[in-house]
C-alpha cells in the first residue's frame, strides 16, 4: 500500500543557492514526498528557479517587501499530483493547493502566522481555507502559538490569554484539523521553534508516523508525517535493464 512522506521546515531564508542545494539535499536524504518550507525571503518577482531533478513540482508565495516572511509547496518526481487550484496571499504567509493524488482529492496548506496578533490572523487565513478546501486536508507550517502551553512550552506559559487560545482550537476544531504529533504523543514533551503539521480528524487512522526530527542546518527542527494512501497502488517505475552486462563476454555466453 502506498503512503507518503510529509516534512515542514522553517528554512530561514532561501535566497542563497548553496543554503538552497543544502535544504533540498537534507529533504531528499529523509526521502520527503512533500516539503511545507516557511520563512524562505522569496520576494514575489524575484522567486528562485528551483531546477531539481527529486523535487519537480513547486509552489510559493512571496511577499512585496524585504520582511522574512515566504512559504513554499514542493512535491517530488513520485508524488503523482495533478493540481486544481491555488490559493495563496499577498504578504507571502500562506499557500494552499488543491489537487489529486492518484485518485484521493487533497488540500495541502502551508502558513507561517506573524509573532504578534497570531490569533486573528490564523481565524482570517483558516476562514480562508474553509472555504478553499476539498478533500483531505493536511495543514502545516509556523503557527507561532503553542496551543497547551503546559506541556507545548518548556515553560509551561503563554502570552496568549487562555481565552484567545480556546477559540483557534474551536476553529480548528470546526475544520476537523488536529494536531497529529501531539495525539501520537500525548505525554511526550518535546520542543522545537516550529509548529507541527495537522491533519484531519476524520484521517487520522490513515496517519502511520509523526516525528519531530533532530536539528541539523538550522536552530528549526524538521517535523515529518507519514500518511497512508489508501486504496491508491505505489507509483510505478520504470526498469531499464543495464546495456553494459550484453559488453561481457561472459555475461553473453552465459545468456546464450
Amino acid at each position: 500500500m502506498a503512503s507518503i512522506k510529509i516534512i515542514t521546515y522553517n528554512v530561514h531564508g532561501l535566497d542563497s543557492p548553496s543554503k538552497r542545494s543544502q535544504v533540498l539535499g537534507l529533504l531528499k536524504r529523509h526521502r520527503a514526498d512533500i516539503c511545507l518550507l516557511q520563512e524562505t525571503h522569496f520576494q514575489k518577482q524575484k522567486i528562485p528557479c528551483f531546477k531539481h531533478l527529486y523535487y519537480t513540482q513547486w509552489f510559493h508565495s512571496g511577499t512585496d517587501s524585504k520582511a522574512s516572511k515566504g512559504v513554499s509547496i514542493g512535491l517530488s518526481r513520485h508524488v503523482n499530483f495533478t493540481l486544481i487550484d491555488k490559493c495563496t496571499d499577498q504578504e507571502g504567509r500562506f499557500v494552499f493547493i488543491k489537487g489529486r493524488i492518484g485518485t484521493i482529492t487533497f488540500t495541502i496548506g502551508n502558513v507561517y502566522a506573524p509573532n504578534t496578533e497570531q490569533i486573528p490572523w490564523l481565524k482570517t487565513a483558516l476562514k480562508k481555507l474553509s472555504s478553499f478546501s476539498e478533500g483531505t486536508l493536511i495543514l502545516g507550517g509556523n503557527l507561532n502559538v503553542a496551543l497547551n502551553p503546559i506541556i507545548d512550552t518548556s515553560t509551561g506559559r503563554s502570552s496568549i490569554r487562555f481565552k484567545s487560545l480556546s477559540k483557534l482550537t474551536r476553529t480548528l476544531q470546526s475544520l476537523q484539523l488536529t494536531d497529529i504529533w501531539r495525539t501520537l504523543h500525548p505525554s511526550v514533551k518535546d520542543y522545537t521553534f516550529y509548529s507541527i503539521p495537522h491533519s484531519p480528524a476524520a484521517h487520522i487512522q490513515n496517519c502511520q508516523s509523526a516525528s519531530i526530527l533532530s536539528q541539523v542546518l538550522l536552530d528549526h527542527s524538521l517535523v515529518e508525517m507519514v500518511y497512508e494512501l489508501l486504496h491508491t497502488p505505489p507509483p510505478f517505475r520504470c526498469w531499464r535493464f543495464d546495456d553494459l552486462l550484453l559488453k561481457s563476454p561472459q555475461n553473453v555466453k552465459r545468456i546464450n
